[in-house]
């Protein structure tokens, strides 16, 4: 397979100024879909002929390999190296879910973990893995399996016409983590009601489970894509083993079941090949939260 750096489509002025570049795998993409990520998402070029051929042939490229062998070694329990961050980790409030649900630490293989995603937005991560090495599993899961220590800041906004407060942020692990309520003093001797909700980022960790067989990417794909387009192909992620009929939470956008999980799926590398994949635009688009209070006076 020749894997390439990922090159940013040409873009101009008929693209708009909100797209982000990506990769997408156009070998499992219907036709129309594959023609139209190659068009920058332009109906009028979709159906082009450049585009038309070239979706074929990544197309045929995929259903002429063999078929996918059940991978061996791709799971690997961590060193000693590893001790320190994962003590830290697990200690970690935002590591309580996933220590309820029975992720571990694991060292994956990402050169043979299945791909969800039709496309992955793609952006430099230079200033984030420029000076990681293969090999270096404690500095390699900063990066993978964060742990958070600050709370990020994040822009407000308040528009008073409509007594709204609006947060925004391009992360979407932007989330409403909670909410309150508990008297606040005003000053001047006046004690008020508070009423609020906590809003912040979560950590992203890099997520993989087996399911049906497969080893599949759950998150962390950015970061994945860039660590294997510098070389290092082994690095920290969470692990959990999926029953049967259990849910790995496969969101809407998701290639469809048959493409992953069939004889021919996409593998993590497939993003960074231009036989089956593609560079291409994808609408920017950000994460947002609206807070309003509303004055009623209902019946009864």
């Amino acid at each position: 397979m020749k894997l390439v750096k990922p090159v940013v489509p040409e873009s101009g002025p008929a693209l708009g100024p909100s797209t982000r570049p990506g990769r997408a795998l156009i070998g499992w993409l219907p036709p129309a879909e594959a023609q139209l990520a190659l068009a920058q998402h332009r109906l009028d070029q979709a159906g082009q002929d450049h585009h038309v051929q070239r979706a074929a042939a990544a197309r045929r490229a995929v259903a002429e390999r063999p078929p996918l062998e059940l991978p061996l070694n791709v799971i690997v329990n961590p060193g000693s190296d590893l001790d320190e961050h994962g003590i830290r980790l697990r200690a970690h409030p935002d590591f309580q879910p996933f220590a309820n649900e029975g992720w571990r630490i694991v060292i994956a293989d990402l050169r043979q973990l299945c791909a969800l995603q039709p496309m992955v937005l793609w952006h430099p991560l230079e200033d984030r893995t420029g000076q990681l090495a293969a090999g270096d599993m404690q500095a390699l899961a900063a990066l993978t399996l964060p742990v958070r220590t600050a709370t990020e800041a994040l822009p407000l906004q308040f528009d008073p016409a409509l007594n709204t407060w609006i947060v925004n942020s391009r992360n979407p692990n932007l989330r409403i983590l909670g909410h309150f309520n508990t008297p606040i003093e005003a000053g001047n001797g006046q004690t008020y009601l508070g009423c609020g909700f906590f809003v912040g980022v979560m950590p992203s960790f890099v997520q993989v489970v087996r399911h049906r067989g497969r080893y599949l990417l759950r998150d962390g794909y950015h970061r994945c894509l860039g660590l294997l387009s510098r070389g290092i192909s082994h690095a920290p992620v969470l692990f959990r083993e999926l029953g049967e009929f259990d849910s790995f939470g496969r969101g809407p956008g998701m290639l469809p079941e048959p493409a992953f999980m069939g004889e021919r799926p996409p593998m993590l590398p497939d993003y960074l090949s231009d036989t089956v994949a593609a560079g291409v635009h994808a609408p920017a688009s950000q994460k947002m939260i609206v807070i309003q209070g509303i004055e009623l006076n209902p019946f009864g």
